[in-house]
């Protein structure tokens, strides 16, 4: 496996996968393989055929199991992203806020050509969000949007395994240790305290929606804009310091 590390260090994807898939044919109980294998498909986007190596390895693994529970639904999250990317599906709100409910509408409008309308509600939407004073990493801030316009003052979110929109706004306190393994360049794993009182655990898609042809967007190493502000790449949440903050460098969110 140490050449499919040094494939994927160099960004060549493909030419990893060709080595994990040849490992894995000549010998299909190799966990650590399998184990590679799903998160290097899920970095690519090939979500069936992730789950498919996610299915293996928990059946090679019971160690596995409870992975291949967590990351096999949110496998079947991204779907629903891509439909509500597509405008086929309005996003579920996570948290309540009603105005939130206007980010979810913009989604649909502007994915169904309707540029004018979807502007009215992301503007009437973020108009009626709250600021979220607080602070991230131990700096101040008076509040935090993610940069990208389609979300604004809500955070893609998967939480107990459906995809959804969480306004910042509903959040008292987001926590992780950082990114620790490949599949957190899809997803990030955080801690949330809600104002509710809740205490659960999500994944927060880490990149933008969307093919990113860039091997260091793809791998969440760098994020890029399209003409009309949409990012691709690595997530970035920017505040009112003026930073802008890569989603796998936050460790600590703190909201009033």
């Amino acid at each position: 496996m140490a050449e499919a590390d040094d494939l994927l260090r160099a960004g060549d994807l493909d030419g990893a996968r060709r080595v994990l898939v040849e490992i894995a044919r000549r010998d299909p109980g190799d966990v650590p393989t399998r184990l590679f294998l799903w998160q290097l498909l899920a970095v690519a986007g090939e979500w069936t055929k992730a789950k498919s190596q996610l299915t293996t390895l928990a059946q090679l693994s019971p160690e596995a199991q409870m992975l291949a529970v967590v990351y096999g639904q949110a496998i079947e999250a991204e779907s629903v992203r891509a439909a509500v990317l597509a405008g086929t599906q309005r996003a579920v709100i996570h948290g309540g806020a009603e105005w939130a409910g206007g980010v979810a509408e913009a989604l649909q409008f502007e994915a169904n050509g309707d540029a004018a309308q979807a502007e009215g509600l992301r503007a009437a939407a973020f108009d009626a969000a709250p600021d979220t004073p607080g602070a991230v990493d131990g700096a101040a801030v008076n509040w935090i949007a993610d940069a990208d316009p389609r979300f604004g003052p809500t955070i893609e979110a998967i939480v107990g395994g459906e995809y959804g929109l969480l306004p910042f706004s509903a959040v008292e306190k987001l926590t992780s240790e950082g990114p620790k393994d490949l599949r957190d360049l899809v997803w990030y794993p955080v801690e949330l305290t809600l104002k509710t009182g809740a205490r659960i655990a999500a994944l927060l898609p880490t990149r933008y929606p969307g093919a990113a042809d860039d091997a260091a967007e793809r791998f969440a190493r760098a994020t890029g804009w399209d003409d009309d502000g949409r990012g691709r790449g690595q997530r970035l949440w920017t505040a009112s310091d003026g930073e802008d903050r890569g989603l796998l460098s936050v460790r600590s969110v703190e909201l009033r």
